[in-house]
């Protein structure tokens, strides 16, 4: 049994890591990862070959996997999104649009449900529901971020429609597996507030982390390991999951929790990287792996009944968000609203995730089951096609980065000029401008501030910015400003020192002196003649850092948004590699970009860096 377990995860985990590598090289990039693993189980397992079996191991490593799903799931909960949608003004309101979008879907899908339940095809019809209203956060949000609609009234809007069914659908299958599982009224009752309080347990663990977590603390763990904060999220989990099995309800209630709390706490970007790194790098891969093997689709094609299942199943989780399209409309064209609609029919784990749950509660067969995954497949792929046709990028104005210069002095002035000139939002602080009349001749803002202190400096917003240049005749005073900017959170901070200072552990200040700059200009005049006249002529060189999963394992030669820039050098961890064609792009690679067109560097780095 234990070599029959091992052979099995062995097939599993070969068939997780050859998938991509099979879907890259074919370039088939319509097909979702998880889809052609649902593909691969499906014809390894109980439906096709027969190579794959479920045992022990498998089916705690698909649990685990699910669990962790069930999680990311939550972690993408954006509680900033709702939070920036409450305070935007204007004629739409992408809180209230979504809230009201997503209770015409729940009160279409209780419609269809009900028709699918007189037709003969559903037993349970809140459960049906429930399955019909769910839409995919995780093919929503790539979609619109990768069309540039993220940050717009139409990305918001459809966005947070998701965010609301899922969060709600979550919540509600919880409560109606809790009645499920009651013989009574009263033991439902008992069972509800037994639910209520895992949310209340899951919000005052929520303020006891945040009272408890000193910033310095968590800063300082995320810089030096990220396995003690990987540690963490997993005790988080299995707590929750403990505590939803606890009170009667399902694990994967519990994991969604964790998710949104660790979401609540905002964790920095590289951190979230990580976590869905390690969850569809092992656990979840073997997960939907293990649902396409336990497809009964010979069964479903051998029942009529079933085999009618699966175009209702489809033409129901469409229908019900067709609801949208009239709301939309109000605000934006016919064809975004359409396209919406259909982009929000997509639908996947969730799905998956609760269909398990009606199996293991006889609410629905297998064949149900088959159909509503295969169904749920098909959304998959077809609805970010649609989309994607019917709504062009959108015209987004890159990101420019925001710079505060302190100190007024003749080297601060010429290098806003050039930030200025080079697309940076600069503006420049100091104590005495007298000197820098008349101020209107300036590119940028000037402030003056008397005295030059950190109190000061915070409150006009200096560091508000990604960078701050400490650039004042103080060396004292550049190092406690410099030190309190990177305390506040700016992600660049760099201080004229002419003497070095001892640094806090972990600190990322960058010192700057006279004699050290004129010894490496001149040493680089001497050794690198060609750079230092590319760095400043009218060259524009730019380090970008490569976050976009869209363009991870891609070619620089595919790289159709360069247009005439190059691709100079790429450093990845320690190491430097001169690009050609066929150099391979990865996930936090920096890279070092020459171009005479600033303006199109900054969309490069809004592009590369989302």
């Amino acid at each position: 049994m234990e070599e029959h377990s091992v052979t099995s995860l062995m097939i599993v985990v070969l068939v997780a890591f050859i998938i991509p590598i099979i879907l890259h090289r074919l370039k088939w990039n319509a097909i979702p990862v998880v889809v052609a693993e649902i593909a691969a189980g499906l014809l390894l397992g109980e439906s096709g070959l027969k190579v794959i079996y479920e045992d022990q191991l498998l089916e705690l490593l698909s649990m685990l996997g699910i669990i962790f799903l069930m999680f990311l799931t939550g972690l993408e909960v954006d509680f900033n999104l709702i939070q920036e949608s409450r305070k935007k003004s204007g004629s739409v309101n992408p809180l209230k649009l979504g809230f009201i979008s997503f209770a015409g879907i729940f009160l279409a899908s209780l419609l269809l449900a009900w028709l699918l339940s007189i037709m003969g095809y559903v037993s349970d019809v809140f459960f049906m529901t429930l399955i019909i209203s769910t839409i995919s956060v995780s093919v929503t949000m790539p979609v619109l971020k990768d069309k540039g609609l993220l940050a717009g009234s139409l990305g918001q809007s459809i966005l947070l429609v998701a965010v609301f069914a899922d969060f709600f659908t979550m919540t509600l299958l919880a409560v109606h597996v809790s009645f499920l599982r009651s013989s009574e009224g009263a033991n439902g009752i008992s069972n509800i507030m037994l639910l209520s309080l895992l949310f209340v347990v899951c919000f005052v663990i929520y303020r006891l982390i945040v009272a408890a977590k000193p910033k310095k603390v968590m800063e300082k763990i995320q810089r030096e390991t990220i396995s003690l904060g990987t540690r963490g999220v997993f005790a988080l989990i299995l707590l929750f999951v403990a505590l939803s099995e606890g009170v009667g309800a399902e694990n994967i209630l519990g994991a969604f929790l964790a998710g949104v709390v660790l979401s609540l706490l905002s964790p920095q970007k590289e951190f979230v990287k990580q976590l869905n790194s390690f969850g569809f790098g092992f656990l979840i891969p073997i997960f939907f792996v293990m649902v396409g093997a336990k497809l009964d689709l010979r069964g479903m094609i051998e029942d009529p009944k079933a085999l009618a299942m699966f175009p209702l199943f489809l033409l129901a989780f469409y229908l019900s968000k067709l609801v949208v399209i009239p709301i939309f409309r109000q605000w934006f064209s016919w064809k975004k609203s359409i396209a919406s609609g259909v982009l929000l029919g997509s639908k996947l784990s969730l799905v998956i995730a609760a269909s398990a749950v009606g199996m293991e509660l006889d609410i629905i067969n297998n064949t149900t089951n088959t159909a509503l995954v295969l169904a749920s497949v098909v959304t998959v792929i077809t609805s970010p096609i649609i989309f994607q046709r019917m709504v062009p990028d959108a015209e987004v104005a890159p990101v420019i980065s925001k710079v505060s210069l302190v100190g007024f002095n003749a080297i601060t002035l010429k290098l806003a000029q050039d930030l200025k000139k080079d697309g940076y939002d600069v503006t420049l602080y100091g104590s005495d401008k007298t000197n820098l009349e008349p101020v209107h001749k300036f590119p940028y803002p000037i402030v003056e501030l008397n005295p030059l202190s950190t109190e000061d400096l915070a409150d006009k917003g200096v560091f508000e910015r990604e960078i701050v240049v400490v650039y004042t005749n103080d060396d004292e005073r550049n190092f406690q400003i410099a030190l309190e900017a990177e305390k506040q959170g700016v992600k660049q901070v760099i201080a004229r020192v002419e003497e070095k200072k001892p640094l806090p552990e972990g600190s990322n200040i960058q010192f700057i002196s006279s004699f050290f700059s004129n010894m490496t200009l001149v040493k680089a005049m001497i050794e690198y003649p060609s750079v230092i006249n590319l760095v400043t002529t009218e060259g524009h060189l730019q380090e970008i850092p490569m976050l976009n999963e869209r363009y991870h394992m891609m070619r620089v030669r595919d790289l159709n948004i360069l247009g005439d820039s190059l691709v100079l050098r790429i450093l990845r961890d320690n190491e430097v590699i001169v690009p050609h064609g066929d150099t391979v792009l990865l996930l936090g690679d920096r890279l070092i970009i020459s171009s005479d067109q600033p303006a199109h560097v900054q969309r490069l780095k809004w592009m590369l860096s989302e």
